[in-house]
C-alpha cells in the first residue's frame, strides 16, 4: 500500500486515516513487544476515553448544526422583513405603554389601548375568565376548578363578558 493513496475496490482514490505521533508509536511498540500487560490495559483505557470523546463530540457537532439548521428555517433577518413586519415589529417590542393585568400571579400586558381600557372597564371576576381562556388559554373546566365555579357558569361569563367587551369597543371606534 502506498504510503498516501491506496485504491478503494470501486478504483476511487483515498486518503488513508490519519494517524497521531502517538498512535504511531504505540503501533511500533505493539509491534515490538515492549508493551507490558499493565501498559497495555493502561493503553487500552486511553483509547477508550479517546473513543467516547470523539463520539461525544461527533454528536455534539451533530446537534449544533441541527439547531443551526433549526434557526434557519424559523428566523429571518430584519433586512429580509416587509415594511408592514417592521412597523409591527415596532409595536410588539414597545410595551412601555402596556397596561398589565394580575392573572394567577403574573402580570399580562395589553399594548392595545382601547382593549385594556374595555378590559378595566370589566368585572374583575370576567376579566380574570376572560384573560384566563384567552391569554393563558386554559379552558373552562381548568378556569372554573382553579376559581370554584362549575364549567357552564364560566362558560356563561365568559360569553357574557366578550358581549360587553365588543359593545365597548365599537363604542370606541365610533367616538373617533
Amino acid at each position: 500500500m502506498n504510503a498516501f493513496l491506496y485504491f478503494v475496490s470501486n478504483k476511487r482514490c483515498r486518503s488513508p486515516p490519519v494517524r497521531s505521533s502517538f498512535q504511531i508509536q504505540l503501533f511500533l511498540e505493539m509491534e515490538d513487544g515492549t508493551l507490558t500487560e499493565r501498559e497495555d490495559k493502561e493503553d487500552k483505557k486511553v483509547r477508550q476515553f479517546v473513543l467516547f470523546c470523539r463520539t461525544a463530540l461527533k454528536y455534539e457537532k451533530l446537534n449544533y448544526y441541527n439547531e443551526r439548521k433549526y434557526r434557519a428555517e424559523r428566523e429571518s433577518h430584519i433586512d429580509m422583513l416587509t415594511a408592514k413586519q417592521l412597523g409591527m415589529a415596532g409595536r410588539i417590542f414597545d410595551t412601555y405603554h402596556a397596561d398589565y393585568f394580575q392573572v394567577m400571579g403574573h402580570e399580562i400586558g395589553i399594548v392595545d389601548g382601547d382593549l385594556a381600557q374595555a378590559l378595566r372597564e370589566l368585572p374583575d371576576g370576567h376579566r380574570q375568565i376572560v384573560l384566563m381562556y384567552y391569554i393563558v388559554g386554559l379552558n373552562d373546566r381548568e378556569i372554573g376548578e382553579i376559581l370554584d365555579m362549575v364549567r357552564p357558569t364560566v362558560c356563561a361569563r365568559r360569553n357574557s363578558a366578550m358581549k360587553k367587551l365588543r359593545r365597548m369597543m365599537e363604542e370606541m371606534r365610533y367616538e373617533w
